[in-house]
């Protein structure tokens, strides 16, 4: 016998003593006439506690019978009861044993709809929700059961909701619920935000569920869906973290499939596995933001300038400026680290406008010392669009007398959007104004030749992927094509990355304008730079061709 047939036998026990014993009581005292008899309530409702109101019902017509023909009115006299007086008992035990039992299965079954409820998404209530999958996961744990924890960010339907139909967003939730419910039984399946997706998978999952859960993804990701009317691609984040035995809790769990969808790319699907070196390096991220913040104060950022060569003429054209930063000032923190963190804490509007206000007074000591550049200043399209980056680089260009002709402005060509107006304008608006636009990165994004003809640009920057590659039939001729068709549009075309004669012997027989890289110099101090000026202008006048 189980531990819950057990527990049933010791009620079903107590509740025959208790009958018993109040009946034997009864008559002890007298008989019915006393008010003890009253006392045959306590099992009656504790029946209807126990087992419901058809219980309750057997527990009253048993007590009345017991306290009904075989139970004098008064014992010591011999009296029996009136009929009348023990049937009418007898009926008012069944109908309290049935009426008790009965209000307490309705209150039984409207806190378990208050449970379910509680337990239910309030997005889709179809799916239950966290507090279901943390229950879940605790008894998975407690089982010793292996398993996995799949959380799936549906990233942009923020986005569809917002712009799209707010139906939309739901029901596509809905479609793709339904069918991991089918891979992994409709109980496997959480929800815990409107845009994320729980499946807590185990032994009992159908057969090679993972492999089929990843292509019903891969095939949401990458063709667009046809819903409601509309043609949408949903952009699908994917965390999977293995539980394999352990001291943890279930929001340690949860949060490590959290921690592996935050791999990848943004605005790219992907799946991916926890590790623990990913929140490692997570940690050394936080770490590095809250340093970051006070890295101005601390003169901690600093800048170095990346000659440009025009291979032309032989000459220092510009330079790149770059953006440093030795942290306690012994640690140098890479800027493919930190300038991402910097863009999504807002802080790289600080960092751009140090960067901006030390280039030009750079630029402006160079001049007084007869060095004629230009000066190319990185830019994200986030301050671009924005008034106020145009603003305050213009009242510092003021504020120094220099002249925003000597200035290049460098997007990323990724980050270009060819259809979002506001960029194009603010484009053509800062060429008006005189500044420099240079197409960093080119190759590297989803645009074409001919659309980089629609906007406006001065110079395009080939990027270092090909030109490690240029020793190659297909490269050589694309980059080759890259040349001619900007120099069609009248603009200047920048090699970066050049490490190699090679390299530069390719790119001077394609006719590029202008290179940079480690062949020539790596990003240099200022008074570093001022020496290469030096000694490159020093070789170019003694007629070596090249440095």
């Amino acid at each position: 016998m189980n531990g819950k047939g057990r527990i049933n036998l010791v009620k079903i026990l107590l509740i025959i003593a208790m009958i018993i014993g109040i009946s034997v009581f009864v008559y002890l005292t007298g008989g019915t006439k006393k008010v003890f008899v009253h006392l045959m309530y306590i099992p009656i409702i504790l029946t209807s506690l126990f087992w419901g109101s058809y219980a309750g019902l057997a527990a009253g017509a048993v007590c009345g019978i017991l306290a009904g023909p075989f139970m004098p009115l008064d014992v010591h006299l011999g009296v029996m009861q009136d009929p009348v007086n023990w049937i009418s008992r007898l009926l008012m035990f069944s109908f309290i044993g049935l009426l008790t039992g009965y209000m307490i299965d309705r209150i039984n079954k409207l806190n378990k709809e208050k449970q379910e409820r509680n337990l239910k998404s309030p997005f889709y209530s179809h799916l239950p929700n966290e507090k279901k999958l943390f229950s879940d996961i605790e008894s998975y744990i407690r089982s010793n059961k292996h398993f996995k924890l799949i959380s799936i960010k549906l990233t942009n339907l923020n986005e569809i909701e917002k712009y799209v139909d707010p139906k939309l967003a739901f029901d596509v939730v809905d479609e793709l619920a339904i069918k991991l419910k089918h891979y992994c039984g409709k109980d496997h399946v959480y929800s815990y935000e409107k845009d994320e997706l729980i499946v807590l998978s185990c032994e009992n999952c159908e057969a090679g569920y993972e492999e089929k859960i990843r292509k019903e993804l891969d095939h949401y990701s990458s063709f667009p869906v046809s819903m409601n009317g509309y043609k949408i691609r949903l952009l699908l984040k994917v965390g999977i973290c293995e539980y394999k035995g352990g001291d943890t809790t279930p929001i340690e769990i949860y949060n490590k499939s959290r921690i592996a969808y935050e791999q990848g790319e943004i605005n790219e699907s992907g799946v991916y596995y926890y590790n623990d070196s990913f929140k490692t390096k997570r940690r050394e991220i936080q770490d590095i933001t809250g340093a970051m913040l006070e890295s101005i104060q601390r003169n901690e950022l600093f800048v170095v300038y990346q000659p440009k060569i025009d291979i032309v003429n032989n000459r220092i054209s510009g330079a790149e400026a770059l953006v440093r930063w030795k942290r306690n000032g012994k640690d140098l923190v890479g800027p493919n680290i930190f300038i991402p963190i910097a863009e999504e804490i807002g802080f790289i509007d600080k960092i751009s406008r140090f960067v901006f206000n030390n280039v030009i007074t750079q630029m402006e000591t160079w001049k007084s010392k007869g060095m004629d550049i230009k000066c190319a200043v990185n830019t994200s399209v986030h301050e671009l669009i924005h008034d106020e980056y145009s603003v305050w680089a213009n009242d510092l260009i003021k504020s120094k007398n220099a002249d925003r002709s000597d200035y290049e402005i460098e997007i990323t060509e990724r980050a270009i959007a060819y259809n979002d107006r506001r960029l194009i304008e603010k484009m053509y608006y800062l060429k008006e104004l005189g500044y420099q636009l240079s197409i960093d990165d080119f190759g590297t994004g989803y645009n074409s030749l001919m659309s980089i003809g629609e906007i406006p640009f001065d110079k395009l920057k080939i990027d270092k992927y090909f030109v490690d590659r240029i020793n190659k039939t297909e490269i050589a001729e694309l980059i080759r094509h890259f040349i001619e068709y900007v120099h069609t549009l009248g603009k200047t075309v920048i090699a970066e990355g050049v490490e190699t004669e090679e390299q530069l012997d390719i790119l001077k027989k394609f006719k590029c304008d202008e290179v940079q890289g480690y062949y020539f110099s790596k990003p240099l101090l200022p008074e570093e730079f001022e020496a290469f000026y030096e000694k490159f202008n020093m070789a170019d006048k003694r007629g070596v061709v090249g440095y």
